[in-house]
């Protein structure tokens, strides 16, 4: 497919982001092509894969489409995202359709997160890019560098966020409101529910990424344990 085609077989879908992390309860060898397989019976769209070789074997067993991304922590930046061409290379080697990278204007190596955009844009023209923001504000810049699709992945980075355990409707409604003819708009982050998924796209959502919804049975259990319990302690916005 091209990017007009890959783009429009995600229209109106929820893709499914299938991630875990070593320290989770439930780590296994086997878990992501469990949750990429259970997802894909489940009518994903699309599937978003964190690391190399979870994107490879992933390819292997469907031609939905993948959004593949590295996540490199450093001492140095608060950066993470696919951070450098270095990642991005072997994200689009390994199989992915769509490469997410950070697109905010943190810095890394003098630059700002979205820099990035323009240079992968000009290396590998036919890679669809998926920027991860903030805000709107994030969304209009890496938009106007090259960007095809935005999401407020990184909402809760703000310093201002109103949470760290709900989505901003507010934000997204305008997101989408001044985005819409500059690129795709997606919704993720914090979407706990079907009804959640209903109003993204009511607000103008190409499409709905679910990730700890589905996927993280610790981070659900948590959510039930925080919220019955009143919120007993401050919870890291890494998980």
């Amino acid at each position: 497919m091209d990017k007009h085609e890959l783009l429009e077989s995600l229209k109106g879908g929820l893709i499914v982001s299938c991630q875990i992390e070593k320290h989770a309860p439930c780590w296994h060898e086997d878990m992501v092509e469990l949750m990429a397989r259970s997802a894909i019976w489940g009518g994903a769209c699309g599937l978003r894969l964190n690391g190399i070789d979870n994107i490879k074997k992933i390819r292997g067993i469907t031609e939905l489409p993948i959004i593949g991304l590295v996540k490199v922590f450093s001492d140095e930046t608060e950066i993470f995202m696919t951070p450098t061409m270095k990642e991005v290379a072997e994200v689009i080697e390994a199989g992915a359709d769509i490469v997410a990278v950070d697109g905010t204007d943190r810095m890394i190596q003098g630059r700002r997160g979205y820099d990035l955009i323009p240079e992968i844009k000009k290396t590998f023209p036919d890679t669809v890019i998926f920027a991860d923001v903030r805000d709107e504000e994030d969304a209009l810049a890496s938009l106007a560098l090259g960007a095809d699709i935005v999401a407020p992945t990184f909402y809760r980075f703000k310093k201002d966020a109103k949470s760290s355990d709900l989505a901003d409707w507010e934000m997204f409604a305008k997101m989408c409101a001044c985005c819409k003819d500059k690129g795709k708009v997606m919704m993720e982050g914090k979407v706990w529910t079907p009804d959640d998924a209903i109003r993204a796209f009511h607000y103008g959502a190409h499409s709905v990424v679910i990730g700890s919804a589905i996927t993280r049975p610790h981070l659900i259990m948590r959510r039930f344990y925080d919220h019955v319990n009143g919120y007993p302690e401050k919870r890291s916005l890494f998980y």
